[in-house]
């Protein structure tokens, strides 16, 4: 565990190259002696009857201004494991056939489509599917979900072949489509919807693309590195209206959002006027710092 803050510049939680702080290992373990103590009796650490974890910075506004020098510190949970999921190292990037620039790391792709709340036999769509890791990981979630991918980049630059190898080698069903095209597209997400027997999908989830990826995107609609959810959510709302939904009444859209220094998430959210157009209703958001520079949120919202 890295004892960490939420303005130790010094000090990044995430990034390339990040390293724990051994002094700040040391003070956190000298907060945690009361606590330990407490449980009393010997401790087997190599074949305990109950591992106890110690989660930092998992809500809203968790901090408190205990921290030492009056520096402001995230707030801590202790929790036990009750069960556990699919193995994210099975989908490593090193494991995939299909290799992109910017692949989304397994975790988060577990993380949205957890989120997301997929079970078994939901039809799950990615309008911005990339190399297909949030697709990886809700059939690895439920082999019965049925999974569609739209991706504006052809296969001279991503091979939907290898994607599909990268299904098959893992013993996960297909997806039904893996579509080539700009998913801001009314006919491809019709295409989409066909795919699934006209039906709507259950979920629909996506990390958008920005920074190298954005360049791609095809959008133009100025809202910088939201551009595509932006334009990701008024499609679905123009799709509301025309009686062809793209999102189930109660089904959840669950996405990335890029938010730079400085910037403050809340001036950069969808308007709640936008979010009516298109049926939706804002959840939540949680925040994942990348570097010094960039964090991504995660944003939820329900059609309703």
């Amino acid at each position: 565990h890295e004892y960490s803050f939420v303005n130790d510049e010094n000090n990044p939680r995430f990034g390339k190259g990040t390293t724990r702080s051994v002094k700040k290992e040391k003070s956190a373990l000298q907060q945690l002696e009361p606590l330990l103590i407490s449980f009393k009796g010997k401790v087997d650490l190599k074949n305990p009857d109950c591992n106890i974890y110690l989660l930092e910075g998992i809500c809203d506004n968790c901090v408190t201004d205990s921290g030492p020098k009056g520096i402001t510190e995230l707030l801590k949970i202790l929790a036990r494991k009750i069960s556990s999921g699919a193995k994210v190292s099975v989908m490593a990037p090193k494991t995939r056939i299909c290799i992109t620039n910017t692949p989304l790391e397994p975790i988060a792709a577990f993380i949205l489509c957890n989120l997301a709340s997929i079970r078994e036999n939901d039809k799950v769509l990615d309008p911005f599917a990339g190399s297909a890791s949030v697709l990886l990981a809700a059939s690895m979630i439920s082999n019965s979900v049925r999974t569609v991918g739209i991706e504006i980049a052809s296969d001279k630059f991503l091979s939907r072949e290898k994607v599909r190898q990268d299904f098959s080698t893992r013993g996960l069903s297909q997806p039904l489509g893996l579509l080539i095209g700009n998913s801001m597209d009314s006919k491809i997400r019709e295409e989409a919807r066909k795919l699934i027997g006209g039906s709507e999908f259950d979920a629909i989830v996506c990390d958008p693309p920005y920074g190298i990826r954005e360049a791609m995107s095809g959008s133009d609609s100025g809202y910088g590195g939201s551009a595509a959810l932006f334009d990701l959510i008024d499609a679905i709302g123009r799709d509301r209206h025309l009686g062809t939904p793209l999102l189930k009444r109660g089904g959840k859209l669950v996405s990335f959002f890029p938010c730079l220094r400085g910037d403050n998430i809340e001036d950069l959210l969808p308007s709640n006027e936008r979010l009516k157009r298109a049926g939706l209703l804002f959840e939540f958001k949680r925040e994942q710092k990348l570097n010094s520079a960039l964090s991504r949120w995660v944003l939820s919202f329900k059609s309703s």
